[in-house]
């Protein structure tokens, strides 16, 4: 340790000390501009004369340091170098083992001994056997397993599928025991499946899962609409096999097994129509009793009731005219649906300005009260719908329409309008929006059939006193 007695020595030791050892510059930045010069005269140089002529050569102002390229991480000696690869090479060395062979010395003659000693090698021999997995030895013996008959219908499987519209459902199995009876079973399709194939898929299912269930083709079964506890609805017909899946929002269905296989009512049409013919040819069938006949004819017409009940809610558009009493007739497109009824006028092509313009007209299926045919010509039937005027906000933004009269005409909470249309087109509209009417059954609708009823029994009461 060096003590030094000189102030000013010390004082410029200590400022560049601060600049070289800071990393960030600051130091320098700060005392490099300041002049120390005149603290010469103020600071005692030379306190001990015995030390006063080593200070003379004594250097105030530091020189500037300056570092090599090479300043950092030392380099390494040739030396060091060297015994790495010694090291290396006695590593290397180690792992090989040297034998020295004299056969002079062991007095070897024959030529067979020597080839018995040093064998070739035949490095085809040498390759690695690769190791097989449980599971792949497993599916190499089981070769000769029976194919599962549902297979087909495992494209329709919704799972796994990428921007393409699916349908998951609940299927309650009624065919097994009663433990797994009450528990769904979950499954997924594409949306463009039919019921037939939807009832494939099923089976397929059931099959990889529990072997032992004896299952039968999917004609053989039907799917029923079911409640959420496992309850099936019976008294309603089967879904019909040839529908889309989508068609039906039902979520929760039943599998139940026919004894016969299932068949739809085209079918039975068509085999109706064969026999008919073969009978014409000789080769006709026995014919069915007249009781079996006429129990075949009224589930046909019941099962063409149901489904028109269930297809009622779907949208459906027609083109009618409406009847203004600005203009006779207004072509519109008319669209019925489970939730409301709109009717958008239609643009004549050839006309560009036209006196009176319609505006698309909304009602919400729950304002609807009745639709009935009113007129029926030679080629045209008129038919007239009563909304109410007073559901939701209380006004429907339309052009009243009509001319003739009915007996709620002067009711100030519901209107109508008169639509004009042919036979078929009139007569099925009709149907479909009293289908959902009845399936419905709002609060607008039966304050009309209450008005309705009054009206009607006015008129007995006034007929009777005269």
């Amino acid at each position: 340790m060096a003590l030094y007695d000189n102030k000013y020595w010390l004082l410029t030791h200590i400022r560049h000390s601060f600049i070289s050892s800071d990393d960030t510059g600051m130091c320098e930045i700060v005392m490099s501009g300041e002049d120390i010069s005149h603290l010469k005269s103020q600071l005692e140089k030379y306190p001990d004369l015995d030390l006063s002529d080593d200070s003379d050569g004594l250097s105030i102002e530091s020189g500037d340091l300056s570092f090599g390229m090479d300043f950092g991480m030392r380099a390494r000696t040739n030396t060091a170098a060297r015994i790495e690869k010694i090291e290396q090479a006695k590593k290397k060395a180690a792992k090989v083992r040297l034998i020295k062979w004299d056969p002079k010395k062991l007095n070897v003659d024959d030529k067979t001994v020597i080839d018995n000693m040093f064998e070739k090698v035949d490095p085809e021999k040498n390759v690695q056997i690769v190791k097989k997995s449980l599971l792949s030895q497993r599916l190499q013996e089981c070769v000769n397993l029976p194919k599962n008959p549902y297979l087909t219908y495992a494209k329709f499987d919704g799972n796994g599928h990428v921007n393409i519209p699916t349908r998951r459902y609940k299927i309650f199995l009624t065919m097994l025991e009663n433990e797994n009876k009450n528990v769904p079973l979950d499954v997924s399709c594409v949306a463009t499946a039919k019921v037939i194939e939807l009832i494939g898929l099923i089976l397929f299912t059931l099959s990889n899962r529990n072997s032992t269930v004896t299952l039968h083709p999917p004609t053989h079964y039907g799917l029923y609409i079911t409640e959420e506890d496992g309850e099936v609805y019976r008294d309603l017909p089967p879904l019909e096999a040839k529908e889309c899946v989508a068609k039906f929002g039902f979520t929760c269905l039943g599998l139940v097994e026919h004894k016969d296989a299932v068949v739809s009512f085209d079918e039975s049409v068509k085999e109706n129509q064969e026999n008919g013919k073969t009978g014409s040819e000789g080769q006709r069938k026995p014919d069915k009793e007249p009781d079996e006949i006429k129990q075949i004819t009224s589930d046909l017409e019941v099962m063409a009731v149901h489904k028109k009940a269930m297809e009622a809610p779907l949208y459906q558009s027609y083109q009618v005219n409406i009847i203004t009493k600005m203009r006779p007739k207004v072509e519109v497109h008319l669209g019925v649906s489970g939730d409301k009824i709109e009717i958008d006028p239609i643009q004549p092509q050839n006309s560009k300005f036209s006196l009176t313009k319609l505006k698309p007209v909304s009602c919400h299926i729950d304002s609807v009260a009745w639709c009935e045919v009113t007129e029926t010509r030679s080629s045209r039937t008129q038919f007239r719908l009563f909304y109410s005027n007073s559901y939701g906000t209380g006004k429907i933004s339309g052009e009243k329409a009509g001319s003739h009269s009915s007996p709620l005409q002067t009711s100030a909470s519901f209107k109508h309008f008169d639509f004009e249309a042919d036979h078929t087109t009139a007569e099925e509209i009709v149907e479909k929006i009293n289908l959902i009417l009845d399936l419905r059954s709002s609060q607008s609708r039966k304050e009309y059939v209450a008005a309705r009823e009054r009206k009607q029994y006015k008129r007995k009461g006034f007929n009777i006193h005269k």
